[in-house]
């Protein structure tokens, strides 16, 4: 398993590092700490400055040297949280793009993880886009972690181990959640809820509303009904499916809009990661700027959350 761990000087990231050192990767996986110090713009040479203006360029560049060398101890230091696991571990120190750079980065080595912090954005600026989380999210053509900015060594650290919240629709990337899960080796200790949300086939309902040939009360309780019965169905062959995972596993079944059922079933359990999967988005959304559930509950959610899509390749 190819990992990517994006880092940078702030706080959050120690706390990135140290959650993903607690989802134990698999043996001899290749975990990437990628740290891009963001490109700044070139000044003129000195033939255009006097001679202090080159003076103040000889120390920008100086300044700029000493950024770099205190990126590489940093990556250096969060790499040690590792040691005690048998991976290949690479440091990258470079200059660009941040958003850009870990999109690089994810092609060129084949990543199927990529973990980044996010700085909790609220109102206007959570709903915008444009963050490094949030361009990944978008583009990354594989699985995306987004780790919460808020105290998590209580949860890394303690016996109870990790509470995670797997919301299940039954489609192809949430079957890749399982996967991801049965992959990374979450500390025995470790709950996770299996959450299925049955929502109300609006379509259907509409449909039948304006034909009028039908009792759409009627029709609409049938339609529960039968989600009702498949969420069951789903619930308990992804239950077994992770029963021989060593971790304590129960089911939930809700009705109501997806990610509002799930961020609310994350809160009420006080979660600290719930794992979804990804429908992708398409390139009107992206200019309206409305995502799908998973990038709901990435917006909104009060912990870390993993989304999990199959590996695409760009053409």
């Amino acid at each position: 398993m190819n990992v990517l761990l994006a880092v940078d000087p702030s706080q959050n990231s120690s706390s990135a590092a140290k959650f993903v050192e607690a989802l134990r990767l698999p043996t001899h996986s290749k975990l990437y700490l990628l740290y891009v110090e963001e490109a700044q713009a070139e000044l003129p040479g000195p033939d255009h400055f006097p001679r202090m203006l080159g003076q103040v360029r000889e120390q920008l560049s100086e300044v700029r040297q000493k950024t770099m060398e205190n990126a590489r101890h940093l990556v250096n230091r969060l790499a040690a949280l590792f040691h005690e696991q048998d991976l290949e571990i690479h440091s990258l120190v470079i200059e660009g793009i941040p958003g850009a750079q870990i999109l690089t980065a994810i092609e060129q080595y084949q990543i199927h993880l990529v973990a980044l912090g996010t700085k909790g954005l609220s109102g206007l600026k959570r709903f915008l886009l444009g963050s490094v989380s949030e361009w990944v999210l978008y583009d990354a053509p594989c699985s995306v972690l987004v780790i919460r900015e808020r105290p998590q060594e209580a949860a890394v650290n303690s016996s109870r181990g990790l509470h995670v919240l797997l919301a299940m629709d039954g489609s192809s990337d949430s079957w890749e959640a399982v996967a991801l899960l049965k992959t990374l080796k979450l500390p025995k200790t470790s709950r996770l809820t299996i959450l299925h949300v049955v929502e109300k086939p609006s379509a259907l309902i509409a449909l039948a509303l304006v034909s009028g040939h039908m009792d759409t009360t009627k029709f609409a309780e049938d339609c529960m009904q039968t989600g009702r019965q498949a969420g069951v169905q789903l619930l308990e062959n992804t239950q077994h499916d992770l029963m021989g995972e060593e971790l304590e596993v129960d089911i939930k079944l809700t009705e109501g809009h997806a990610a509002d059922e799930i961020l609310k079933a994350a809160q009420d359990a006080q979660t600290d990661l719930i794992v979804v999967g990804s429908r992708g988005v398409t390139e009107l959304r992206r200019v309206m700027m409305l995502g799908g559930v998973s990038h709901k509950v990435v917006r909104h959610a009060q912990c870390s959350v993993l989304v999990a899509r199959k590996l695409r390749k760009r053409p």
